[in-house]
């Protein structure tokens, strides 16, 4: 949100997007391990490659729809939208880990 609202001075854009790239790389192998300890705690180890499978197909599709959605915005010059949407699915898919998260464990006490 910060690089969508401008506030940033022109030369710290590109280090604050490597930045954000480099948390976005360190997230991947959290999401993984937080999809398997989710899918096995809640549905057993048989079910692991199910969920796996289907949390990547919902991936596979978010990669496909984005352009699609941000594509239009983009060729109309408006970045700080596209940023700000970026921004937006960021804080859900955290908000979406940290309920799966607890859901693993209430699940796991019961």
């Amino acid at each position: 949100m910060l690089i969508a609202s401008g506030a940033l001075p022109a030369w710290s854009v590109s280090p604050a997007m490597g930045i954000m790239g480099f948390f976005g790389g360190i997230a991947g192998p959290s999401r993984d391990l937080l999809v398997r300890h989710a899918a096995t705690a809640r549905f057993g180890q048989q079910a692991f490659g199910r969920v796996y499978g289907f949390v990547y197909s919902g991936l596979d599709l978010g990669l496909a729809v984005s352009p699609l959605v941000f594509g239009p915005l983009m060729d109309a010059g408006r970045f700080g939208a596209v940023l700000a949407g970026v921004a937006l699915l960021q804080g859900a898919a955290i908000l979406t880990a940290l309920g799966v998260g607890r859901g693993s464990r209430s699940s796991q006490a019961a």
